[in-house]
């Protein structure tokens, strides 16, 4: 076992019943216990380096296929995790062949990319290279790695740092600067956190602290949790993920360990907490972020940061860390020991940590999180690993697998997680699934879509060839963006209802019937009841009513026909869940059309829907018309009844076959708005991409026969009469076909868009409008020709002029609230100016921040307004060595006000100056044998630079005793201090020094005392002193002169052993000095 290794509980505790119920959760039956241990970290870093590494491009490959090298900004993180892996490793071999891998890899991206980067408009790609290679020169100490760390960090810094737009930062893009994301600005802090430690150039520090702090202001909540960016017209967008807590937790640890500052420390601490907290799935295991490709293997830079924390809590002696550590290494070990125990046979791990992907393609962004988790964190031993119980009965992600094999996780258009690309053969298996006692489970619902013909999904118990509980087919749906629920009653082999009771693991075997290509799964439950007539997601056939009136069924007894106007069909206990927003009916029309009328509970219940039916023409010709749903009311469990309403009241509006209801809502759209055309809600065959500052939507390939629907357009009272597209087209472009209410609805308006000469040159094309239309409808676009299209910007069915009107900022919402207090402030002193620095406001509609000095009460100066986001005032005209009270506050867009907080200025630096025991003062007079005694600092200050400048002469040092004697006339002390926090005092005080006799009295018996005067003279000049002052004292000014000129001459007559020169000059001075005065007199 390491020495590093540590001990832990185990983190997830089932139930004694189930625990002893349970079926086996690992191969031979019994729960392992496990630690991760520093050999495994080298496995996996071996392994990764086998299936990723190509050493002869020097260059990460991005997958497991080798078919494409790694993107730029992740090759830069890729290189971290081979400096952490060599900084970890103990095999000689090894880390000789990292080391050498660490030059590789950058050699790679330079002979790829070329030495300057510079032309790269991702400034977040510029700077990940620029922090790693701060780190390559703090590893290996070649001066390169250094130079282009600060030619990356400086470029950037110096030109894409801004003050304009929320009051600082750094622009995501170079040529974009409209959002300004965590994603560059925290490791902007962190990058220059590096530099200043390779460096120490104070530069970097000072950088990294106004970087942090604005970004901590403006980018997290001020508890931990960090906003994806601020857009220039829509604010801060709200969305945390692992990357940038990551860059959080690690520019504050860094400042932490720069500076001492224990708030930085307690703001990585609640970054940890957020994440642990808010990032994770139900068992606190570290959630799956795909399927962005960016987000993948965020986890990677999350850990690496979290492993700094780590190494920071785990050496504290304070309670408050050392308590946090204890379930912060439990959490982290936990996260470590489930990845790792879900390695392959390849000792390889994907990013989603909760399941075994057993095979398929790795992905070397998602699988390096496993690896930097096993080189950064500290093992720790580990008692056993167990899987929570899930319940059938409610939704279980298709992500949430413990095993797959074969199918890889995709994003769904409905807004979660799919599994996609099963083929036949493929399985994923869902562990510890408790079903209960009693009947037990007997329907079974999987939520898909297929753009094939489908295929089935066998429903096996605790084993890929465990007993068969049932089968359920899955119909193509049309597309693979088009969901809806496939359900079956559970039957075994021979055909008998299943009840499954107990715990198990689920198998779900997916098998072809015609095609390679099966389905996607994004969901499925198991259900008490048959879901084949009560699911309001699945295709509920016409035929299976409980009531009706009006209509028959045909011969075959498939669908409804024979329909009169006014007929009408009831469903018993739809259950719409949490809700539906749309309906598609299967329909035929040969006659005029007409609609059908969704009413719940009763014939005169609440209209939830119309769905218009056109006349199509032919009894033949099969249609899906879809409507939107008031999702207000189609909520929990209904009886359905459809309404059949023939046009002008005719009979036989329509036959249907059968109907289904959806759950992705609309979102009202103005038809005479610009509308853009990747705002879809739904699509098939289409994707969409980023350019010329634009998003818009691509790869329109006309044979896949592509469309986009959108839910829903309002078209209001009026008609429109103007249909224009956006597009660009390297081909010879092709036709947009809008159409309402479904595929095959009535076409409503088309436009021809033509070549333009590239695919980023975009025009706008006039189409024309082929049928009225008002209300509010869903709206499908269909792309149609024989080539590649276009790329599709957007679309109005109002004047073209929208597409080029500026986008206006949302409106602030008026409150009432004010905003939170500033926190964390800083200041420092110097002379008559005071520096104050500070986090917050963290509301984010936070506008000002206010700052009020004070001195006894009263108001000194004008209060001064400061942009949120700028994090700094300078107050001037205060004086250097007088208490001040500073009050903050903070105002919002509304105009509330905080209380505010109050903030004591103390005069720092502190120091104190005396004569004769008393405080210098400005226009002090003074006798030549007093002593300026200087004092910088107390027991609680310290001094980082102290010095006293007297009669032209500096002397330095916190404490000094500086004589008078010899400095006769009007002189100046200026007074220089500087203490550990930066604060500085500068002041000058004018002193006037003169003599007396019994200064001078003095300063001989000091002088004999030193020896600078013998005793015998000493005598002598006493003598005559005496005298002097004697006839002084009766008014006797010619007869005192007489005596102080034989002082004078009793001074210069006697030998060097005497009197020493600084001694005789100076008495000589002073007593020419009293018989100048005298004489004046």
């Amino acid at each position: 076992m390491s020495s590093k290794t540590r001990r832990r509980s185990k983190l997830i505790v089932l139930p004694v019943v189930l625990a002893l119920s349970i079926s086996p959760l690992f191969p031979n039956g019994i729960p392992r216990a496990h630690a991760f241990e520093a050999a495994d970290a080298k496995t996996a870093i071996e392994a990764y380096n086998d299936a990723f590494w190509d050493a002869s491009a020097k260059y990460f490959w991005k997958t497991s296929n080798h078919d494409g090298y790694q993107d730029f900004w992740v090759e830069a993180e890729l290189w971290e995790l081979v400096m952490d892996a060599y900084l970890e490793a103990t095999d000689p071999a090894l880390k000789a062949e990292l080391r050498t891998q660490i030059d590789d890899v950058f050699d790679g991206a330079v002979a790829k990319y070329g030495q300057d980067w510079t032309n790269n408009t991702f400034n977040d790609d510029i700077m990940w290279w620029a922090m790693a290679s701060a780190r390559a020169y703090q590893i290996t100490n070649d001066a390169k790695y250094l130079e282009r760390a600060e030619y990356y960090f400086n470029y950037v810094y110096d030109t894409q740092w801004d003050d304009e737009f929320a009051g600082g930062g750094i622009w995501w893009k170079s040529d974009d600067r409209t959002t300004k994301n965590a994603c560059i600005n925290f490791p902007a802090a962190e990058a220059a956190v590096f530099l200043y430690n390779v460096t120490n150039n104070e530069r970097y520090l000072d950088a990294a602290s106004k970087i942090y702090r604005w970004s901590k202001t403006m980018l997290t909540d001020g508890n931990g949790k960090v906003f994806d960016r601020i857009e220039t017209q829509n604010g801060p967008i709200q969305g945390a993920t692992h990357y940038n807590q990551g860059t959080f937790i690690g520019a504050a640890v860094g400042l932490y360990q720069v500076t001492g500052d224990m708030t930085y420390l307690d703001d990585a601490l609640e970054g940890a907490t957020f994440t642990r907290e808010q990032l994770v799935d139900a068992n606190g295991l570290l959630r799956y972020e795909g399927p962005n490709g960016d987000l993948k293997g965020g986890k990677t830079i999350l850990v690496r940061n979290l492993g700094y924390l780590q190494k920071v809590v785990n050496a504290s002696k304070e309670s408050k860390y050392k308590t946090f550590a204890e379930s912060y290494n439990e959490w982290l070990a936990f996260n470590t020991d489930m990845a790792w125990s879900h390695r392959n046979a390849a000792n390889l791990v994907d990013s989603n940590w909760a399941g075994q992907q057993l095979s398929g393609t790795f992905e070397s962004w998602s699988s390096a999180a496993a690896v930097q988790a096993l080189t950064s964190l500290e093992p720790q031993d580990a008692e056993q690993l167990e899987y929570a119980v899930k319940s059938p009965y409610n939704k279980l992600e298709a992500e949430s697998f413990n095993i797959v094999n074969g199918p890889g996780l995709e994003g769904s258009i409905e807004g979660s997680l799919q599994l996609g690309g099963i083929q036949d053969g493929n399985y994923a298996a869902y562990k510890n699934v408790d079903f209960g006692s009693g009947d037990g489970a007997s329907g079974f619902i999987a939520r898909a879509s297929s753009g094939t013909g489908g295929g089935q999904i066998e429903v096996r118990l605790d084993a890929l060839d465990g007993p068969k509980v049932g089968t359920l087919n899955v119909e193509g749906t049309g597309g693979w963006n088009n969901f809806i629920d496939a359900v079956t009653l559970l039957k075994d082999d021979q055909g008998q209802t299943s009840h499954v009771t107990g715990v198990h693991d689920v198998y779900l075997v997916f098998k072809k019937t015609n095609d390679s290509y099966l389905f996607n799964l994004n969901w499925f439950k198991f259900t008490k009841t048959d879901p084949t007539k009560t699911d309001a997601y699945a295709k509920l056939q016409a035929e299976n009513y409980a009531s009706s009136d009006g209509l028959s069924m045909d011969s075959t007894g498939q669908f409804a026909d024979g329909i009169h106007n006014n007929a009408y069909a009831s469903y018993e206990d739809i259950d719409f869940g949490s809700g539906a927003a749309g309906v598609t009916v299967h329909v035929a029309s040969g006659n005029k059309g007409g609609s059908i009328e969704v009413k719940l509970d009763g014939l005169d219940g609440p209209t939830a829907g119309v769905i218009e039916i056109p006349a199509f023409g032919s009894w033949n010709e099969w249609v899906d018309v879809t409507s939107i749903i008031d999702d207000s009311l189609a909520v929990g469990t209904h009886d359905v009844y459809l309404i059949f309403h023939g046009a002008d009241g005719s009979d036989y509006p329509c036959n249907l076959d059968w109907f289904t209801f959806s759950t992705i809502k609309g979102k009202a759209r103005d038809a005479f708005s610009k509308l853009e055309a990747e705002n879809f809600t739904n699509s098939v065959s289409v994707g969409t991409e980023n350019g010329g500052n634009q998003t818009y939507l691509a790869g329109v390939y006309g044979p896949n026969k592509p469309y986009a629907m959108y839910n829903y357009i309002d078209f209001g009272d009026v008609s429109p009469t103007q249909f224009h597209v956006q597009a660009a087209s390297d081909t010879s472009g092709g036709i947009i076909e809008a159409r309402i209410d479904g595929i095959n609805g009535p076409v409503i308006a088309t436009a021809e868009v033509s070549g333009t000469g590239g695919w980023q040159t975009f025009q706008v094309f006039d189409g024309e409008m082929t049928a009225p239309v008002t209300g509010k409808h869903l709206v499908y676009l269909l792309f149609k020709g024989n080539d590649w299209l276009y790329n599709f910007d957007k679309f109005t069915f109002g004047d073209p002029s929208v597409f080029t009107a500026p986008t206006l900022p949302p409106d602030p919402v008026d409150d009432e609230i004010p905003p939170g207090e500033v926190e964390n402030v800083h200041y420092t002193r110097d002379n008559s100016e005071l520096t104050v620095h500070w986090d917050g406001p963290y509301a984010i509609d936070g506008d000002v921040v206010h700052l009020k000095l004070q001195r006894n009460g009263q108001q000194v100066g004008e209060v001064v307004e400061v942009k949120r986001g700028i994090q700094k005032a300078v107050l001037t005209g205060i004086e250097a060595d007088l208490d001040y009270t500073l009050v903050i506050s903070a105002a919002d867009k509304s105009g509330n006000e905080s209380a505010g907080v109050t903030i004591a200025i103390p005069a720092v630096p502190v120091y104190s100056l005396t004569a004769n025991g008393s405080k210098l003062a400005e226009g002090a007079v003074l006798e030549d044998d007093a002593i300026l005694r200087f004092q910088a600092g107390d027991s609680k200050t310290a001094i980082r630079s102290a010095s006293l400048t007297f009669d032209g002469k500096v002397y330095e040092g916190a404490k000094l005793n500086i004589a008078l004697a010899g400095h006769l006339g009007e002189k100046t002390v200026v007074i220089a201090v500087e203490d550990a926090a930066g604060n500085k005092l500068q002041k000058t005080i004018h002193i006037q020094v003169k003599t007396s006799i019994r200064s001078m009295s003095n300063l001989v018996d000091l002088y004999k005392a030193s020896n600078d005067v013998s005793k015998s003279l000493a005598a002598q000049l006493v003598a005559s002193l005496k005298q002097a002052q004697q006839h002084l004292d009766k008014g006797k000014r010619d007869q005192a002169i007489k005596h102080m000129q034989d002082f004078i001459k009793q001074l210069n007559k006697a030998n060097k052993n005497s009197v020493t020169d600084q001694a005789k000059a100076i008495l000589n001075n002073d007593a020419e000095a009293l018989i100048a005065s005298w004489k004046k007199k």
